[in-house]
């Protein structure tokens, strides 16, 4: 029998075993230190009473070569295969972050109803492409996945989705039976997400994983898979003899053509789904697209933007714009009422009417206005012949000796502050994104005096944001002023609007209106009026221009450069 491993152990003379980060029935997996190249790996290994099986241990090598040809930015990617001793190893990328089984379960164990994590449209979406781009790559090399799943599915610490444990059922049993090496409950964690002719026991294809893929999808959006039963075989022949619930009455939030896609993918007939992947990203992104209010860009990939785990973005809740540096809101005086949210509804919640309409006030009727008016000059006359007697008597008062102090007038007695304005706070927004930021590390380029410098958006697909409302930077002035922003444009044509507000708003409606809207064929240097008092000046992109940096894919960018406030 094989010895069991300790930290400190070095597998191959190059990788050192650091800690366990997943165990299960059959498998383990280690966080290593690779120490010729100073970096953090994950190494795989068969557990010991199984490693001493000769036909799984030689499945299990095999199928790791074949995985090693893979190479997909959406895809875990195998770095080395180490023979040692009795042994077979599977280095790997350490991903840094969480898989979307823990999100989900997290997210519901805080809730303290308990009630299912659902994610909004447009994470679902970006979920759904990346791994059904990831699934294109693996089938054009003749490997289906056989174990799509929420725990198989990972999310790293920027935002990138990538599929792990590649044929590990296939590599362990050589059949059609499902089981995931790193979940002590085997069957269970794949009887949730088997597809009908894995049921069947019948040969495989790609489709398999589609209908797989649907499944999560699914309980993305409705917060649960469609079939459960008492047992795994009992959950595993329902979706024999039945579709799936459907998702439009559980998820009033999301666009009908979303949720006709994920049905089409979950039809029990494989040549009645989706071919392949390519098609079903293509799906999930006209579905996205063609929703009005959807709140994110028609794109996948790595051009999504970072995602922060430890905040746990990807659950439907509200996205206030989470504080930076000094950027804290100051406390509000008047309490807000909170926002109405489906509970099912894409990331933030919006209004499909535009927000230059107004609500029309209703008309008094003519006998009231009448009346309004009479009554209105009765009190305007009352206040002249107040204000008159307190003149007389103020004047009759100043002209009599009296020891008592002379009244002061309020606002004159108010401190006026007129200290410099000066920029305290720069931060990106993205009202729509995962974490209501977007490139946030290249913000400091805006206010390090150096031209060459530049903050950018992602790359996008439509020059209008898709989707989205837009992109920009909020600035924090030290106190309330007016005056003017100027800034370079790097790409054109561009439009930009900018709002103002006394305290930082927790959403894109609470800016109100833009205080003033640039266009530009051109770019170069843009100024922008800011005419109401404002203590965060929100500047917003809501057009760009292509970018040679971009793929063809995704070709528009929006780029600023040497922003500055000049208070007036």
């Amino acid at each position: 029998m094989v010895a069991s491993l300790k930290p400190e152990a070095l597998i191959g003379g190059r990788y050192r075993l650091d800690r366990s980060i997943a165990a299960g029935g059959m498998a383990e997996v280690w966080l290593a230190t690779d120490i010729q190249l100073g970096r953090q790996v994950a190494v795989k290994y068969l557990k010991d009473h199984i490693a001493d099986d000769e036909t799984v241990v030689e499945r299990f090598r095999r199928e790791a070569q074949a995985l090693a040809k893979l190479h997909h930015e959406n895809i875990v990617p195998i770095y080395d295969i180490v023979e040692e001793g009795a042994r077979t190893f599977v280095v790997m990328k350490f991903v840094d972050g969480k898989s979307l089984r823990e999100v989900l379960d997290e997210a519901r164990r805080k809730d303290p109803e308990r009630r299912p994590a659902r994610l909004g449209s447009s994470l679902t979406v970006h979920i759904g492409r990346s791994i059904a781009l990831a699934l294109q790559h693996a089938h054009d090399q003749g490997i289906v996945h056989r174990d799509i799943k929420p725990g198989n599915i990972l999310i790293s610490s920027n935002g990138k989705v990538l599929l792990s444990d590649f044929g590990i059922a296939k590599a362990m049993h050589g059949g059609e039976t499902e089981t995931d090496l790193t979940n002590q409950n085997i069957m269970m964690g794949t009887a949730k997400y088997l597809s009908p002719e894995q049921v069947k026991g019948r040969p495989l294809d790609g489709r398999a994983d589609i209908y797989s893929l649907g499944l999560v999808l699914y309980e993305c959006l409705a917060g649960n898979v469609p079939f459960k039963g008492q047992n795994d075989q009992a959950i595993a022949i329902q979706r024999l003899q039945r579709d799936p619930t459907p998702l439009a009455p559980l998820c009033p939030g999301v666009p009908i053509n979303l949720t006709d896609v994920v049905h089409k993918m979950l039809r029990r007939k494989p040549e009645s789904r989706y071919s392949n992947g390519r098609e079903v990203s293509t799906a999930l992104q006209a579905a996205l697209a063609g929703d009005p209010n959807a709140p994110t860009p028609d794109m996948g990939g790595s051009d999504r933007n970072a995602v922060t785990l430890g905040q746990d973005p990807l659950i439907t809740r509200e996205h206030p714009l989470p504080p930076q540096r000094d950027l804290t809101p100051a406390p509000p005086t008047i309490a807000t009422q909170p926002r109405t949210q489906h509970d099912d509804s894409s990331d933030i919640e919006r209004s499909s009417t535009p927000r230059t309409n107004r609500r029309p006030e209703r008309a008094l009727p003519r006998s009231q206005q009448t009346n309004r008016s009479r009554g209105m000059l009765a009190v305007g006359a009352l206040l002249v012949a107040v204000l008159v007697t307190s003149w007389l008597l103020w004047t009759g008062l100043r002209s009599s000796p009296s020891t008592a102090p002379a009244p002061t007038d309020p606002a004159a007695a108010a401190p006026v502050d007129n200290s410099p304005v000066t920029v305290v706070g720069l931060r990106s927004y993205d009202p729509n994104g995962d974490d209501s930021t977007e490139n946030e590390a290249m913000v400091t380029a805006l206010s390090d005096g150096n031209p060459a410098t530049s903050w950018a958006t992602l790359c996008y697909q439509n020059e209008f944001f898709g989707s989205k409302r837009g992109v920009g930077i909020v600035m924090q002035l030290s106190r309330p002023a007016t005056g003017q922003v100027k800034a370079e444009v790097r790409t054109s044509p561009w439009r930009i609007e900018v709002f103002g507000a006394p305290t930082l708003p927790d959403t894109l409606e609470g800016w109100g209106e833009p205080m003033k809207v640039n266009n530009g064929t051109n770019s170069g240097p843009a100024s922008f009026d800011v005419t109401t008092p404002s203590s965060h000046v929100l500047v917003l992109f809501t057009q760009i221009g292509p970018s040679s940096q971009c793929s063809s894919a995704n070709p528009f960018k929006g780029v600023l450069s040497e922003l500055s406030f000049t208070a007036g």
